[in-house]
């Protein structure tokens, strides 16, 4: 599970480890329709209507967010990482990580821990601090490094998470995707696993997340 929200019982408070990391949704429970085209670029529309839906349910939410167990994931209702197809999603969760800036967050599970985030700017002003905390940063107890990659139209912030001091929690990657347009970013987080190929690396979390986006039109 992703550690930007932590999740104890529905509904619950849960607590953004890395607010500035982050990102939104559709109306409906499903992904979008198969008859409508991919995306080469940009990002999905009904994923902005899943902040809305975040209003209603938390009008009052903060940086200490709230999720769901029982909240369908209003972003896709199934994603593919690393070859294989996520449709369970263990909890759902809309927080505000900083003044003028919202975020869903799906978290899925079997047979990979993974998390689809949208974030989303009210204004030019939020959508410039979301820009500047994306990427890698300094923090205790983990070293980033940051690679940028391109998969078609799209360039792709990936961050590389490895744990010095806690070998156990092996390599995690977060990929971002900004999108001026619509002050917006869409975020795959993909945690260590057993399950996970051993080749899995920045390339493979870009393609990973511009393949959600291109199908999610």
């Amino acid at each position: 599970m992703s550690s930007y929200v932590r999740f104890v019982r529905s509904p619950v408070r849960c607590g953004l480890a890395a607010v500035l990391a982050v990102g939104a949704s559709a109306l409906t429970a499903c992904g979008a329709s198969d008859t409508e085209p991919a995306l080469a670029t940009g990002v999905p529309t009904a994923y902005a209507t899943g902040i809305t839906e975040g209003h209603e349910r938390y009008p009052d939410v903060g940086t200490t967010g709230m999720g769901a167990f029982d909240w369908n994931c209003p972003l896709e209702s199934s994603i593919e990482v690393d070859g294989s197809e996520h449709d369970n999603v263990l909890t759902t969760a809309f927080a505000q990580p900083m003044e003028g800036v919202f975020l869903v967050q799906c978290d899925f599970y079997k047979p990979l821990s993974a998390s689809l985030i949208y974030v989303e700017a009210v204004d030019d002003e939020a959508y410039g601090r979301l820009v500047e905390g994306t990427g890698a940063y300094e923090q205790q107890g983990n070293v980033q490094t940051q690679t940028t990659v391109t998969v078609g139209e799209r360039d792709i912030i990936v961050v590389r998470w490895e744990y010095p001091t806690n070998k156990a929690a092996g390599t995690r990657y977060v990929a971002h995707y900004l999108d001026e347009s619509t002050r917006s970013r869409v975020s795959l987080d993909v945690a260590d696993s057993d399950a996970r190929s051993d080749g899995y690396d920045e390339a493979a979390a870009a393609h990973d997340l511009a393949g959600i986006l291109t199908g999610g039109a």
